[in-house]
């Protein structure tokens, strides 16, 4: 039972080493003009994230979040359609 628990927190604490490397440091830093930028701004694309577990879909960190890589595609679809892309 304490094998398992170990593997556990290994486990977290490299999935939080891997979101704190791509980048969500900067969640915390912003202003509401920066996030009012940002929500014009196109989403993340997959080159700019982190890998957090390669499985089927494969899940990215990326600004401080976890997503597939069928979200990232939707986002990044629906964010060309409304600005005309």
């Amino acid at each position: 039972m304490k094998g398992k628990s170990g593997r556990g927190l290994l486990r977290l604490g490299l999935l939080a080493g891997m979101i704190a490397a791509s980048g969500c440091a900067g969640i915390f830093s912003g202003s509401s003009a920066q996030q009012v930028a940002a929500a014009d701004s196109p989403p993340p694309m997959v080159e700019n994230c982190g890998i957090v577990s390669i499985g089927s879909p494969t899940k990215y960190a990326c600004n401080g979040k976890v997503y597939t890589s069928f979200d990232l595609l939707k986002m990044r679809q629906d964010w060309e359609k409304s600005h005309g892309g």
